[in-house]
């Protein structure tokens, strides 16, 4: 798809509908639909829209249904639709390959409303793709990213396994897997420009090991919870993220449900961010984007650096106490 194709973007509202409109922006002409969808009249969002070539569906939420989905897709007639899923619609389950292809089914856990809309959110756009007999030929590519984090806010199940991070419930330690929103953004602007169909997970190269986490995560205490301990902890995420924060979160920090990106790196996409830079990036607030690669391994190399030095320090310092009180 070319430059000059119109794209119609609907779901734009939050961090990562905005940063995803920005990409896009920068390389086609875009056409914001929800400037109508409040009023909810189909046929101005159809003028709106009309000519457009693509659409791309960014965010679902409590408000941004799939029933709302469905009005935006009864309004519109384009041959490719990108959707921005989720990778939890694959469920967090104990017999779960590390790491998740494509080629695994959508199974949610049915105690995540987030993982269950997404996955009904997918059904609806093939649905929509298939059309019935008669129907226009149209391409869908649903994209299902690993839990999307930011210098600032970001994605709701990315800031939710961000909080999540140093809690384990009863012997579980699974692996994980954080993805920066700008490449979620370039993985939606290659949708887009290549026209892909099918489904393709959106996570950087690898994941974090437990003991990778418990690097990064450092002294800060970690909370261990006892089994069942579903709404416990529900009600400490939401303590930490705010009161839209995703619930039926416990098989999601139980069980892996990493997910492999082969696919999308064999359409041409590759993550600039590891797991760990995006969890850095997330977690401390550290200005990455603004550094190279040489940069970044030499501002990792001096936060090692400065950790050792500290330790020494206080080793010192406890020294100097104990001979103190002799």
């Amino acid at each position: 798809m070319t430059s000059e194709a119109r794209v119609a973007v609907s779901g734009t509202g939050g961090v990562i509908g905005a940063r995803v409109l920005q990409w896009l922006a920068q390389s086609f002409d875009v056409i914001d639909a929800d400037s109508m969808m409040d009023d909810d009249l189909a046929a101005d969002l159809r003028q709106l829209i009309s000519g457009a070539d693509a659409l791309v569906h960014l965010r679902l939420t409590r408000e941004i249904t799939s029933g709302r989905l469905r009005r935006v897709l009864a309004a519109v007639d384009v041959p490719h639709l990108t959707l921005v899923s989720s990778a939890s619609v694959y469920g967090a389950w104990p017999n779960h390959p590390t790491p998740i292809s494509e080629n695994m089914p959508v199974r949610p856990n049915p105690e995540s409303s987030f993982a269950v809309h997404h996955a009904d959110a997918e059904r609806t756009v093939l649905e929509w793709a298939d059309g019935g007999r008669g129907a226009p030929a149209r391409e869908v590519a649903i994209l299902r990213p690993a839990p999307v984090v930011s210098n600032g806010p970001g994605g709701a199940i990315g800031e939710a396994m961000l909080a999540a991070a140093p809690i384990r419930t009863g012997n579980d330690d699974p692996p994980v897997q954080f993805l920066h929103l700008d490449d979620l953004a370039s993985a939606v602007v290659l949708a887009v420009r290549r026209r892909l169909s099918g489904a393709f997970n959106v996570a950087p190269d690898g994941w974090l090991a437990p003991g990778e986490l418990r690097a990064l995560l450092g002294a800060r205490p970690k909370i261990r919870l006892p089994l069942p301990a579903p709404k416990r902890l529900d009600r400490y995420v939401a303590s930490r993220v705010g009161h839209a924060a995703p619930e039926g979160l416990l098989p999601y920090t139980r069980y892996s449900w990493v997910v492999a990106n082969d696919r999308l790196r064999a359409a041409g996409w590759a993550p600039r961010y590891s797991s760990a830079q995006a969890y850095v990036i997330a977690d401390a607030g550290m200005p990455w984007d603004d550094l190279n690669a040489r940069q970044r391994q030499y501002a990792m190399l001096a936060g090692a650096g400065a950790v050792m030095v500290a330790g020494v320090w206080a080793g010192a310092a406890w020294l100097r106490r104990s001979y103190a009180l002799r």
